[in-house]
């Protein structure tokens, strides 16, 4: 069977043994445990960057004792080789929150963020924190984004917009006609975020990225990370793709200040097809061990294609998450809207062990 992580869980512990806790045993920590047993509310990738991510790692540590001014400078002509546009249209940012916080803090102060009332918010809250002020728009009766909702919400004060693509907490992928047409008609008043962090998970993320409409020249930016597809969160590199104004507006929020591990690892990695493969059939194996678990239990589950599934676990979802947090399972929550789901991450083998042998004492707390 094909080895799938670099800690040598074949096959995510052949999808741990099957979802089933008795012949699930973790095997003993590659390194120290740092945190809880199972941190399912938190979003990585259990393969990690791979063989050859690790070397790029591994070489540029020989390299520490200078400025990686190079490898930013390469990265940027790397991205923008593969998305079609020129080198000035990429900022290279110490992950995607960095970029997404320092624009909605700058938008606090002349005016309102407009999001999903069901997405990644953590920039949002942020802003908040300095004087920010987040307009949300209602969801669709089957959680996905509803840009009808969002349309209605592009008043005069609007001076920054929000979508996640895919959706996080959801997972779900929005629709690509209606995205592209919303993103046109917002853009024309407001400049357009779209957050692609888990992008390279899904199935076609040529076709479900809108880099196109940048390179059209509206007012949009894609928002990247190599964070999730790529295992570098520890390394944290992010990246947007932006009009050449855009872009240089961008930059001068930004510290310029990278590490040079996560910028030469992220040059070797990005969109490299044998990495994203065995990558996204990792982290489908997991998805498939939270879906059986949650399934087995009674919790419904949205069709995700990102690193985590939304469970919707009921009216008691509060003492049910506290249960599994007693256990050293953390799942989390978006928000007070949607206070019956949570969100569950796709982790290593032994955390999605420990995720299937307690849930079920768990769900009859």
């Amino acid at each position: 069977m094909t080895d799938l992580t670099r800690r040598g869980l074949s096959g995510l512990s052949v999808a741990v043994a099957a979802a089933t806790p008795a012949l699930a045993a973790p095997r003993p920590p590659a390194r120290p445990a740092f945190g809880p047993v199972a941190p399912l509310n938190i979003t990585e990738n259990p393969y990690g960057p791979g063989p050859m991510g690790l070397a790029a790692i591994r070489a540029a540590a020989e390299d520490s004792q200078h400025y990686p001014y190079g490898p930013e400078v390469w990265l940027m002509k790397r991205i923008a080789e593969v998305n079609g546009v020129a080198p000035e249209q990429v900022v290279i940012c110490n992950g995607a929150l960095e970029l997404l916080a320092m624009a909605a803090l700058l938008t606090a102060r002349d005016g309102a963020m407009l999001l999903p009332a069901l997405t990644y918010d953590t920039h949002a809250k942020y802003a908040a924190r300095h004087g920010g002020v987040a307009k949300r728009a209602r969801m669709a009766a089957d959680l996905q984004i509803d840009f009808d909702a969002l349309t209605a919400g592009l008043t005069p004060e609007v001076k920054l917009v929000y979508v996640c693509n895919p959706n996080n907490p959801t997972g779900l992928l929005a629709d690509r006609q209606a995205l592209r047409a919303f993103c046109i008609r917002a853009s024309k008043q407001a400049p357009v975020l779209v957050d692609e962090a888990f992008i390279d998970m899904c199935p076609d993320p040529e076709g479900e990225t809108v880099v196109d409409l940048v390179r059209a020249g509206h007012d949009v930016t894609v928002v990247g990370t190599f964070s999730k597809s790529y295992g570098l969160a520890g390394l944290p590199t992010g990246y947007a793709i932006a009009t050449p104004a855009r872009a240089k507006a961008l930059r001068e929020l930004l510290i310029a200040s990278h590490v040079g591990a996560g910028l030469t690892a992220a040059i070797a990695l990005y969109r490299d097809r044998a990495h994203l493969d065995v990558a996204n059939r990792a982290v489908a194996q997991g998805r498939a061990v939270v879906e059986a678990a949650c399934h087995s239990v009674g919790w419904r589950t949205l069709p995700s294609v990102g690193s985590y599934v939304f469970a919707e676990i009921g009216p008691r979802a509060v003492p049910v998450i506290e249960a599994l947090a007693k256990e050293g399972v953390m799942l989390r929550q978006f928000g007070t809207d949607h206070p019956t789901w949570a969100r569950i991450a796709v982790r290593e083998a032994p955390a999605l062990a420990a995720f299937v042998k307690a849930l079920p004492a768990a769900a009859r707390a």
